[in-house]
């Protein structure tokens, strides 16, 4: 069901498919990785796919100044141990050379704060 909803609302960000696409994208580039972290059936997170990343000015700060990833806590894919939170959904800002940035957001997000958030770092 994440799944879809990440397809149905989230297309607006151009999402890599993996930590490790974005990581050379990000190396490539110089720019950071912004990585969502969310787990099944998780509500928070999907209010933050069809609400907060929908978002006109959050969408074209993250396409142009970061690299997206989405990545899901079940698939173990990524650096579990940098990305580490019991808490869901999270987005780190990882520099190109895997330094968080900042401390993650965690739960429920409001828009206004992550804008600024990103605002803030980038």
């Amino acid at each position: 069901m994440l799944a879809a909803t990440i397809f149905l609302y989230g297309s607006n960000i151009r999402w890599h498919g993996s930590f490790d696409r974005a990581l050379t994208v990000s190396q490539k580039s110089q720019k950071p990785i912004f990585v969502v972290l969310v787990e099944r059936g998780c509500d928070e997170c999907r209010e933050l796919f069809t609400e907060i990343l929908m978002q006109k000015r959050i969408v074209e700060i993250v396409n142009t100044k970061t690299v997206p990833v989405i990545v899901t806590k079940e698939n173990e894919d990524y650096p579990i141990e940098l990305l580490y939170t019991l808490d869901f959904p999270a987005i780190f800002l990882l520099s190109p050379q895997e330094v968080l940035l900042k401390p993650p957001l965690t739960g429920k997000m409001d828009a206004a704060l992550l804008e600024k958030e990103l605002l803030d770092e980038l």
